[in-house]
């Protein structure tokens, strides 16, 4: 009896050991998925930052785009009309020839 007694106490003691043991594992476990699941919130956030920073300078790009070519259409407008007034080219103007290579 003696030796059967002392076999589940050590059965006993290593059954605790396990238990707590798993615990430990799952404790570590869920330390890693929350450092895990903080560190996709911020990859996606830095990746939104990311889109949203390049919708800004694209959109600033493309207003800045549209500026030039409105400028440029005022411009030949305002140079067509001096045209139509004058029926003389401006001094400013200027043909571009194409250069002939032999």
């Amino acid at each position: 009896m003696p030796l059967v007694s002392r076999y589940k106490r050590e059965e006993v003691r290593i059954q605790a050991w396990e238990n707590h043991e798993k615990r430990k594992a799952e404790v570590e476990m869920k330390k890693i998925e929350v450092k895990a699941e903080r560190l996709k919130a911020r990859a996606k956030e830095r990746y939104a930052n990311k889109v949203a920073a390049a919708r800004r300078i694209a959109e600033e790009k493309r207003a800045n785009a549209e500026s030039k070519l409105n400028e440029k259409a005022i411009r030949t407008s305002q140079r067509a009309d001096y045209i139509r007034r004058t029926g003389h080219f401006p001094s400013s103007f200027s043909f571009k020839l194409p250069s002939l290579c032999w």
